[in-house]
């Protein structure tokens, strides 16, 4: 009797565990994989270690040089997709920048001419001749002529640039290519005229620009296009734009020094700027020209220089004018020989430093931006200096102007007065503090001496 009962025991625990291992090899249901991909434990769930990789990344679709663009909802104008993660994380291979530069980063072609500045001469005022082709601007991207249309009654309304401009050549069969990005919205009624000249009106509406390449069918709209502008031969000229032009904030320029042009990516507003220099050489072709030296002085004593008796030990009615500054003064006075000049006398005070040296060239009226470091020691301090210029030639005897210091944190001090164009101004009592608050001792003293430049046809 015990040994049945045990023996039905035994069958009974071997078909429970039949049962167990039965039930643990059904197949996996869809809503299983729903569960598992979601799990907290699966390898790309946010707030694991691989959540870094975002769920979703945007990629623009382009097409050849500029994306077409159709008449479609405004979410698929943005020209993106999405693709989800939904699969174990991978490495993603991105390419590595090192955060070390080397020294061809800093090359500076315009050094040499820049920082370099001509001997003594008794000329204040010279020529430099222009010929025929001087101040061409020329857009460098190639435009072919739209076909001969005439546009009878265009009419739309709270349309984007490029859409409008895409119903408008439809019929022509041209597409349109946006080659960056979205344009705003506008509203036109009862448009007449030439095709091109249309398209060209409602371009420069939007601020943009348009070229038509007849081989493929397809005009091109942008915000941006490259230029070439001619200027006189040699390194004046060429300065006289460059500094122009980084005056009014335009400071993509690659010069060739070679063929004497300048090249440039600009917006329709910067080009109008561009254009309204070229306009304003050709009515008053005069330059002002600043040969500019920066020092750094140490004081024979501690308690700094006394230019007192600088100005003293220079002699009588040797200064014409003092100007008060924010910070500092400007000394004018008549152009002296070098071992008679206020920075000589000032050696028997001071130990006189030269930090930088170079030429500003201004159109007359313009403003222009003369930096310091482009021609001093690599990693100096008062590389962070500049020197801001605008002036005003009423003739060689009464020339008006504004000068002040600047550095990335603000205006240090500026300067506004009249002085002959045979004068020569120096800027004293910057202190060193200006750009170390722990120097509480040294100096800087900035000279310019003036010229005149006249562009003769």
């Amino acid at each position: 009797m015990r040994t049945k009962y045990i023996l039905t025991t035994c069958i009974l625990v071997l078909s429970t565990l039949a049962l167990i291992a039965c039930q643990q090899t059904k197949p996996t249901t869809s809503q299983d994989v729903l569960v598992s991909v979601e799990d907290k434990s699966s390898p790309c769930y946010p707030n694991t270690s691989c959540s870094d990789v975002s769920n979703t990344v945007i990629i623009p679709i382009v097409v050849e040089k500029g994306t077409p663009v159709h008449q479609v909802s405004s979410s698929d104008r943005n020209n993106v997709r999405q693709k989800k993660f939904n699969t174990p994380c991978q490495k993603q291979k991105t390419p590595y920048v090192s955060e070390k530069r080397t020294s061809a980063d800093l090359v500076n072609i315009e050094t040499p001419m820049r920082c370099r500045i001509p001997a003594p001469t008794s000329h204040i005022i010279s020529d430099i001749p222009l010929t025929e082709n001087d101040f061409k601007l020329v857009r460098l991207e190639k435009d072919d002529p739209l076909p001969r249309y005439e546009v009878n009654g265009y009419t739309f309304n709270n349309q984007p640039l490029d859409l409008a401009l895409q119903t408008l050549v439809s019929e022509a069969g041209i597409k349109v290519y946006s080659d960056d990005g979205l344009f705003p919205d506008m509203s036109a009624e009862d448009i007449r005229g030439e095709l091109s000249a249309v398209v060209q009106e409602l371009a420069d509406s939007g601020d943009a620009y348009v070229r038509y390449d007849s081989t493929k069918k397809r005009l091109y709209l942008s915000r941006w296009a490259r230029f070439t502008l001619k200027v006189p031969a040699g390194y004046v000229g060429m300065y006289a734009v460059l500094d122009a032009l980084r005056g009014a904030n335009i400071t993509d320029v690659q010069p060739d020094w070679n063929k004497n042009e300048l090249y440039f990516r600009v917006t329709k507003t910067q080009e109008a700027t561009i254009q309204r220099l070229i306009n304003y050489l050709k009515e008053d072709p005069r330059l002002l020209l600043f040969d500019i030296a920066i020092y750094k002085i140490y004081p024979n004593t501690n308690y700094g220089v006394n230019w007192q008796n600088v100005i003293q030990s220079f002699g009588d009615k040797k200064v014409n004018m003092s100007v008060n500054g924010l910070l500092g003064r400007m000394i004018i006075t008549d152009h002296q020989e070098k071992p008679m000049s206020l920075l000589n006398n000032l050696k028997a005070y001071a130990r006189v430093s030269l930090l930088s040296k170079g030429l500003a060239v201004m159109p007359n009226g313009w403003k222009v931006r003369f930096d310091i470091g482009q021609c001093s020691k690599k990693g100096a301090p008062e590389n962070d200096l500049s020197l801001l210029l605008q002036s005003n030639i009423q003739n060689a005897s009464r020339v008006e102007s504004n000068i002040a210091l600047d550095t990335t944190y603000g205006e240090v001090t500026s300067f506004y007065s009249f002085y002959s164009i045979d004068d020569d101004l120096t800027i004293i009592g910057i202190p060193g503090s200006v750009l170390n608050p722990n120097d509480t001792l040294t100096e800087y003293v900035i000279t310019m001496k003036p010229r005149i430049v006249r562009l003769v046809n």
